[in-house]
Formats: C-alpha cells, sequence, structure tokens
C-alpha cells in the first residue's frame, strides 16, 4: 500500500466522490460509502479502503467545522 503524500490528481477524485455523496445525502438518496470506496479503489495510487475512509472523514471535518460554526452536515 502507498505510505506517501496524497497527489493532487488523488485529492481531486476523493473530493468530487465525497460531493457526490454529499449531494445523494443532502437529497436523501440513498448511497453506499463502501460502494464509493471501492469505485474509487483502483484510480488511486495503491490506497488502502482505511485510507480512503480516513480521508473522506478529514475532508467532512473541514467541510463541516469553521471557526465553529457548523457549514455542512458530516457524512457518517
Amino acid at each position: 500500500m502507498s505510505n506517501g503524500p496524497w497527489t493532487n490528481e488523488e485529492n481531486d477524485l476523493i473530493v468530487a466522490d465525497y460531493f457526490a455523496m454529499l449531494a445523494d445525502d443532502t437529497a436523501g438518496r440513498r448511497y453506499s460509502k463502501t460502494e464509493h470506496r471501492r469505485t474509487l479503489l483502483p484510480l488511486l495510487n495503491d490506497r488502502s479502503e482505511g485510507s480512503v475512509e480516513f480521508k473522506h472523514q478529514n475532508i467532512s471535518a473541514v467541510l463541516s467545522k469553521r471557526h465553529g460554526a457548523l457549514l455542512l452536515p458530516l457524512l457518517i
């Protein structure tokens, strides 16, 4: 598994995937984080499912809080 830093391309892919899930979530559509993760994995540089989940959590945390104010809902 890759232990190196995420590339710009990988970051673009995972952020786009996060926003696709967020769009489904806010529209009340069912989605599977596991399916999203597994679809994304072949496009990344040998990342583990755990690293993708952790990165999604980091994106969620950054987008959900800014100076203590809730901006977007968390995807859990």
